[in-house]
């Protein structure tokens, strides 16, 4: 009998029938043959249902071996199977049932739930994959104990692992060993994990603020795993953190961490057996950049702060996902800040936001933070899940305040403590805690889309009164139009804000926090000696999009002296971003592009600033991203795009060439990441302004650097430059690296988003046929499929073939990983934006996909649409 999925609805959840009161799972691991037998103990739930007898399991590519009931083994014609479910009629209010199965890891290229990657065995469970291990009820919320068994060979599989505390080892005839695992806290079947092969470790300590030693381990591939001490550091460091800040201490003997080659997410926070995408393991000085070692710190963190918010206490449906992940990322989103430098951590939190989510709201696939329905529950792990989810977090944390929030977080993780929950369980406890209404504010949670807030300002010189008056508006995303009963009400927007005078000099006022919670609001700010420059969504305290009619002199005064040094780098974003549209617009009537000589001067003024912090700096000097351009443009000219830019930067290069050169040499000789970061960003205005010598600058620091940082950095510049050397530096790091999977990606990375080269995509295709380029593994698929599909100037060129050969890619990668290629098909985005040309050739890649006969979910619920009316 063949199923298919049907769409689910949030408004149609039920509690499950049955409860598991406990789990027994015995694994003897064969990479062909891995038999699972299973004693579950079941008891009924649900009483409202009361002549529904029958249990439903879930079950997917698993081969059905035995099925007992109260030790009777059941005929068949007392159960049956589909390809999604097992069904077991007339089962008794409380009862045991034990299956045995077999399924094939070693055939398993989906990264789903039991595979072997480089000889490992591993798991992947999150979101509905443990149903490929063992019939299950496979659902966030049924929690359960579990007792976990594995026999394999022993040497070939000298570790097995499993969630929880080890309480038995011994060596079994045959050459095979035994290991057992008991977890002591109930966890839903998502949170299962075993890993079993051959690794190397580092271990270390840590003593909980009670006293307990807990034992750490990070595993990764023998000769590599001294590339884990600063994963074992971050791991450290988060552990503290999370004592310090919140008083949540770990619970378990030991932790471990697995860095595993083959894994379709960055990382999985299984409780008490972490597995990790090697590529947020492994790294040093000599393989990792500034920004791997930053990652790295901040998915270790996120991981294990989800032993609260995320395991201890879990989210009852997927529906729900964000109540876990936007906790959790807003919580590794400060201790990140609290590691490293505050200010560029917000910076980069914003960055990624507008890069990645807003450009989800502006896309057919916006959803809401608490989607209402789905296909396919895998296409929930979006930024609007995560980074959006985050933010609403944040504002609440601004409303009240961060003793409040930490209030409100204690109770929240003491009443539900064990449970699978909902957002309305969190919010009420902020609630109850803070004693607090935020019911409009929930409305965050069910509304799509990214609002608009519009300024309006009028200044009385003679009765000195400011009076501000904001306006929010938020356009319907694609599936609230075919909602005729739909109505968005106003969002309720926490706007911090400053004013200032002409001079920098802050301007006091009663409080520095405005609630839009209206369509329409006026404030009025009496004794105002003069009229101020308003500075608006300090550290972005809310995830808008703000409409100021600002002039050059005010934006300039912000630049240099808002007190908010967000603030101060976001008017430089505005002023950067008001420009290139200019010249984008002149490029696109065929006029000459001439950038404003006071925008050039602002720049130099930032460059000069002796006193910004030169990470900071950087990031003012950015030039805004295509991903960025295209939020605010109708048609997607990534000619134009790439022209406005050259044009800005090569005019602020030919003003400032030598303050340019004097201080890339300056920061050259330092050491600290933000002199990097710095250094780096001044090397990249020269490549893409041709700057004299930039030949030899390049060549020199590419050869000549000792870190990974320096070194792709000056490699990415070469491949867009295209000079003699670009080809021989792309040889050379081949040859030195092919061999090492994650500096490999790097490589790729480089070549896909290369913008220099004529024939960027030629290129590509070249790389899939290197050997060291593993067409299954998802590393390799992310860091060239997805980077290229991201270069606008190069995937959507005018003969389509780019979008032929993915759409191949998409179709082939769909058969074995619908995960990854329905992240892939999301680069089919922005087809209603192209021109009518590539967008005719991108609708009939995008319908060939669809007709594929074996199309997953995953990717169907993506591409169709975008191609939807």
């Amino acid at each position: 009998m063949n199923t298919t999925n049907k769409r689910q609805y949030l408004k149609d959840y039920q509690k499950p029938d049955y409860a598991i009161d406990s789990c027994l799972l015995y694994f003897k691991l064969h990479p062909s043959k891995t038999i699972v037998h299973a004693t579950l103990h079941f008891t009924r739930n649900n009483f409202s249902n009361l002549n529904k007898a029958s249990l439903v399991l879930n079950g997917e590519k698993i081969k059905l071996l035995k099925l007992e009931l109260n030790n009777d083994i059941l005929n068949s014609d007392q159960y049956e199977i589909t390809d999604k479910e097992l069904i077991i009629k007339n089962v008794p209010e409380k009862f045991i049932l034990k299956t045995t199965v077999e399924i094939n890891p070693e055939d398993n290229k989906s990264c789903e739930g039991l595979y072997l990657s480089q000889g490992i065995y591993c798991t992947q469970c999150e979101a509905e994959s443990f149903r490929k291990i063992t019939y299950f009820l496979d659902r966030p919320d049924v929690m359960t104990l579990y007792t976990v068994e594995i026999e394999a060979d022993e040497e070939k599989f000298p570790l097995l692992l499993s969630n929880g505390d080890c309480i038995e080892k011994k060596s079994l005839p045959g050459g095979l060993h035994y290991a057992k695992w008991t977890d002591p806290f109930k966890k839903p079947s998502y949170l299962f994990a075993l890993v079993a092969g051959d690794m190397g470790c580092v271990t270390d300590h840590f003593t909980t603020m009670s006293g307990r030693d807990v034992k750490l381990e990070v595993f990764a591939p023998h000769g590599k795993q001294d590339r884990s001490l600063h994963a074992m550091k971050s791991l450290k460091e988060s552990m503290l953190w999370d004592e310090v800040t919140y008083g949540l201490e770990y619970d378990l003997n030991q932790y471990m961490i697995v860095s595993i080659d083959d894994f379709n997410m960055g990382a999985m926070e299984n409780k008490g057996l972490n597995v990790f995408n090697s590529k947020l393991v492994l790294a040093d000085e000599q393989t990792a950049t500034d920004n791997d070692f930053h990652n790295i710190q901040s998915v270790v963190g996120h991981e294990y702060f989800h032993n609260w918010s995320g395991n201890r206490v879990t989210c009852r449906n997927w529906f729900e996902l964000s109540l876990k992940e936007g906790l959790t990322v807003f919580r590794d989103q400060e201790f990140s800040g609290d590691m490293t430098n505050a200010v560029v951590q917000r910076i980069r939190d914003v960055d990624a936001l507008r890069s990645r989510q807003f450009s989800e709201d502006d896309s057919p696939n916006a959803h809401a933070v608490r989607p209402e329905s789905c296909l396919a529950v895998d296409n929930f792990y979006t930024a609007t899940i995560y980074e959006k989810g985050a933010e609403i977090i944040r504002m609440l944390q601004t409303l009240i305040s961060r003793a409040g929030f930490k209030k409100g977080l204690a109770l929240y993780f003491k009443r539900h403590d064990g449970q699978a929950v909902t957002i309305d369980d969190f919010i009420q406890a902020m609630t109850d805690s803070n004693n607090i209404d935020l019911s409009e504010f929930k409305l965050w949670y069910s509304q799509a889309g990214t609002p608009v807030v519009t300024v309006t300002e009028n200044y009385d010189a003679i009765k000195k009164i400011y009076t501000l008056k904001l306006n929010q508006t938020c356009p319907l995303t694609q599936s609230e139009k075919t909602n005729e009963s739909f109505h968005k009400k106003p969002f309720y927007i926490p706007l911090k804000f400053g004013l200032m005078t002409p001079l920098g000099q802050e301007i006091k006022t009663e409080n520095h926090l405005l609630i839009l919670d209206s369509a329409n609001k006026i404030w009025t700010f009496n004794n105002i000696l003069e009229k101020p420059i308003l500075s608006l969504n300090r550290n972005f305290s809310a995830p808008v999009k703000i409409n100021h009619d600002l002039s050059y002199e005010n934006i300039l005064s912000l630049i240099k002296f808002d007190t908010d040094p967000f603030n101060r780098r976001e008017y430089a974003s505005k002023m950067l971003l008001s420009e290139i549209k200019k010249l984008i617009n002149c490029f696109q009537k065929n006029e000459p592009l001439i950038p404003n000589s006071d925008i050039i001067s602002a720049l130099g003024v930032i460059l000069n600033d002796s006193q910004l912090d030169p990470h900071v700096k950087s990031l003012m000097l950015n030039l805004p991203s295509d991903r960025i351009l295209i939020q605010s443009e109708d048609l997607l000219d990534p000619k134009a795009f790439s022209a406005a830019r050259i044009s800005l930067a090569t005019s602020f290069v030919d003003h400032y060439s030598s303050d340019i050169l004097d201080l890339y040499t300056y920061h050259h000789k330092l050491n600290s990441i933000g002199d990097r970061a710095l250094k780096n960003e001044l090397l990249h205005y020269m490549t893409v302004s041709k700057f004299k010598n930039i030949d030899l600058i390049l060549k020199n620091q590419y050869l000549e650097s000792k870190n990974m940082t320096d070194i792709i950095n000056a490699l990415s510049n070469l491949a867009s430059y295209e000079s003699d050397f670009s080809l021989i530096a792309i040889e050379d790091f081949y040859t030195k690296w092919s061999n090492d999977s994650v500096v490999f990606n790097k490589l790729l990375q480089v070549i896909a988003s290369a913008t220099g080269f004529k024939n960027t995509f030629q290129r590509v295709l070249e790389l899939t046929n290197k050997k060291a380029f593993d067409k299954n593994n998802p590393n390799n698929l992310y860091a060239l499929h997805r980077v290229f599909g991201d270069n606008f100037l190069h995937f959507h060129e005018k003969s389509g073939q780019p979008y032929t050969w993915f759409a191949d890619e998409i179709i082939r990668i769909d058969q074995f990983n619908p995960q990854v290629a329905a992240r892939l098909a999301n680069c089919f985005s922005l087809t209603k934006k192209l021109g009518s040309d590539l967008k005719i050739k991108s609708i009939s890649e995008i319908n060939r996909i669809l007709s594929f006969s074996k199309l997953s979910e995953n990717t169907k619920e993506i591409l169709e649409k975008y191609i939807t009316d």
